[in-house]
């Protein structure tokens, strides 16, 4: 009686999880799951007490790993836990008393519950278990899908195996450079708006953590969460483009670092600093090297933070200045605080020779966003003051201070007349997947958080002296980043391909959206396209000018972003290399 009782607790937790993670629901989900459990449970006749617990704290770990993340935990993911900081002093800020309903009873259940050891199975029993076990395996032999497809469609137990099989099953995964895939270019115009405005000038690029366009000119209780961003934009010298997206994988802030300064998409899954840092690709750095420039990085964390220390020097940089570099003076969070990583950072810049490319990476507005108390300014609503929503927009106001105290220190330094300063956010901090986010943000903004909001970051670029102040409203991505500022800095370079292309002589604009939803998702400026969870082009969320349509009419969308998908695969697989694979020749 007392297993009967752990599969009926155990279908109770699948319902819990499975209504904050899924993002669709089919009956093939049902049967999947419905398939496993019977398995498990037979096979594990007499030790159902333990099965029950490891269920409950796999649970456990998916439902926290997926508010985080977005999507389950797979082992090629767990190897890089280390590169996202001390998950152990913060994983006390995402456990809230949802998660806890996955394992709270595990005490009661090995207090009262008696195994009576492992019965003998009847042909009946072996029977059941050999059918639901074929109509298992059957799901995972007559497709290839992505993981979150095979989630999305089949369940948690479908997921875990299909990582399994991805990661030791040669071909589970693409991993070789194949033909040169079909990409759609764009006519160049021949006379470039704004060409060369900033020409001769140094170019400082801040990279700002978790930065979303949405906390631009928000206010919360009257106080405008970022003033200092917001007064830049408004500057007469800006040029602020409005409709920008992340395009980053699963290594966010390195994935994000890699695209603004390639022209090229990331692998999505495969974080490229960690297997190709070996990167023999067109870059920014180099490009401005080649044009007379010194180029340096600045971040506030060790040098090893996600292999930067080997990835830099292909990239195309001088100097990379680390933590180790810096007087760590006040270290919260990551590494170094932003008011700090800028002073010095500009004391720096000042004796370096000119012209010089400087690409800065902030850390403090990093998840879980629990500042020092000194540091939280804002006077929040009770009702989000305690939660996630309510940390990143205190940490966003400290990372707007900072940027605001660079500012002075860059024209306290006589630096800020003579450089073209570029503004933009790495990737999202919050997300919809986010139990929390997904409750608290409507409120915060009187709408629905939607993904295409969530990705949307910020994208800025200041020329002193220029007057070229507007909002160009033309939809781009991070690969456009590279295109547009070599517009605006006056130089043609023709030596590589980049996928993106120069935001302020376009004239169709368009992203391909990465990871955090289905790849084939696109936006562009007058159509947003999401790719069904389930893989399922039918079930996309489909729609040009605030209207529903057939996601047939979006098929030339969801084609062209495939195709830069993969032509950006060709040309990292075929173009960066691994340090075993350099070590081997």
């Amino acid at each position: 009686m007392g297993g009967y009782l752990l599969v009926l607790l155990t279908v109770v937790k699948l319902v819990l999880f499975y209504v904050h993670t899924l993002n669709s629901f089919s009956v093939s989900l049902v049967f999947s799951t419905a398939g496993w459990i019977i398995v498990l449970f037979l096979i594990f006749r007499g030790e159902h007490k333990f099965l029950y617990t490891v269920l409950s704290l796999l649970l456990f770990v998916d439902y926290l790993y997926f508010q985080n993340f977005g999507n389950l935990p797979s082992i090629r993911e767990i190897t890089l836990i280390p590169q996202v900081g001390d998950l152990g002093g913060d994983i006390k800020y995402f456990i809230d008393a949802y998660s806890l309903l996955f394992v709270a009873d595990l005490p009661f259940v090995w207090f009262l519950f008696r195994e009576r050891g492992r019965p003998k199975f009847s042909p009946f029993t072996l029977n059941l278990m050999l059918v639901s076990f074929t109509f298992i395996a059957a799901i995972h032999t007559s497709q290839h899908l992505e993981p979150k497809f095979v989630f999305n469609r089949y369940g948690m137990f479908s997921y875990h195996l299909q990582d399994i099989i991805d990661l030791f099953v040669p071909g589970g995964r693409k991993n070789e450079a194949e033909g040169v895939p079909k990409v759609e270019t764009e006519k160049r115009a021949s006379q470039k708006k704004f060409f060369g405005i900033g020409k001769g000038k140094n170019v400082i690029v801040v990279q700002m953590e978790s930065l979303q366009n949405f906390v631009v000119g928000l206010k919360v209780n009257g106080q405008e969460i970022t003033p200092n961003i917001n007064a830049f934009l408004k500057d007469n010298d800006t040029i602020y483009f409005s409709r920008c997206y992340q395009q980053v994988g699963s290594g966010n802030t390195a994935d994000a670092e890699f695209v603004v300064n390639t022209s090229i998409h990331t692998l999505g899954d495969v974080v490229i600093y960690e297997e190709y840092p070996m990167i023999n690709l067109p870059t920014l750095p180099k490009i401005m090297k080649l044009n007379g420039y010194h180029t340096i990085v600045f971040h506030g964390n060790v040098a090893w933070f996600w292999n930067r220390e080997e990835v830099y020097k292909h990239m195309g940089f001088d100097e990379f200045v680390s933590l180790e570099d810096f007087k760590r003076d006040e270290i919260f969070g990551m590494g170094l605080a932003d008011v700090s990583f800028f002073k010095q950072a500009v004391q720096r810049l000042k004796n370096y020779p000119q012209p010089f490319y400087a690409f800065l990476i902030t850390i403090s507005s990093h998840t879980p966003f629990v500042i020092p108390e000194e540091h939280r300014k804002l006077t929040l609503p009770e009702e989000i003051r305690d939660t996630i929503v309510g940390h990143y927009l205190q940490a966003i106001h400290y990372a707007d201070e900072a940027f605001g105290v660079f500012m002075k220190e860059l024209k306290r330094s006589g630096l800020y007349d003579n450089s073209v300063i570029v503004l933009y956010g790495d990737h999202a901090g919050l997300y919809p997947f986010n139990r929390e986010v997904k409750i608290n943000m409507p409120k915060l903004l009187g709408e629905e958080f939607s993904f295409e909001k969530a990705l949307n970051i910020p994208f800025a670029i200041h020329v002193p002296g220029s007057r070229a102040h507007r909002t160009v409203k033309t939809v781009g991505g991070q690969i456009d980043f590279l295109p547009t500022i070599l517009n605006v800095m006056g130089i043609e370079y023709k030596g590589g391909f980049f996928m993106g292309h120069d935001l302020l002589n376009t004239d169709h604009g368009f992203v391909a959206l990465r990871y955090h939803v289905p790849d084939g998702s696109f936006i562009d400026d007058n159509r947003i396209f999401i790719v069904s969870w389930d893989g399922r082009l039918d079930k996309s969320l489909a729609i040009e000018n605030g209207e529903s349509r057939s996601y047939v009419e979006f098929l030339d969308g969801y084609v062209k972003a495939i195709q830069q998908i993969e032509a950006s695969r060709y040309f990292v697989l075929r173009n960066c290399k691994s340090l075993s694979d350099v070590a081997g020749k």
